[in-house]
C-alpha cells in the first residue's frame, strides 16, 4: 500500500513573522485548507494535489463545494 504524500503546508507563524508572500513566493496551503480539500477530493472522485498554494487550495475547494452541490 502507497505511503500518503503529506502536503507542504504553511506553519502557524512564518520564520522572523514575515509571511512568505512578502517574499514574492506563494504561501503553501494552511493544514486546514489540506484536511478538507483531501476530504472534498475523496468524495469528488478527484486527485489530491499536494502543491497548491492557499490561493489555488482555496479556489479548488470553491469548485469541488460547487461540484458537489454543498454550497
Amino acid at each position: 500500500m502507497p505511503k500518503e504524500e503529506k502536503p507542504a503546508v504553511a506553519p502557524g507563524h512564518p520564520v522572523g513573522g514575515i509571511p512568505a508572500a512578502d517574499h514574492g513566493e506563494p504561501e503553501p496551503m494552511t493544514e486546514k485548507q489540506a484536511a478538507l480539500l483531501r476530504n472534498l477530493c475523496d468524495r469528488a472522485g478527484e486527485p489530491f494535489d499536494t502543491a497548491l498554494s492557499r490561493r489555488q487550495a482555496q479556489a479548488r475547494i470553491d469548485a469541488l463545494r460547487v461540484k458537489l452541490d454543498l454550497e
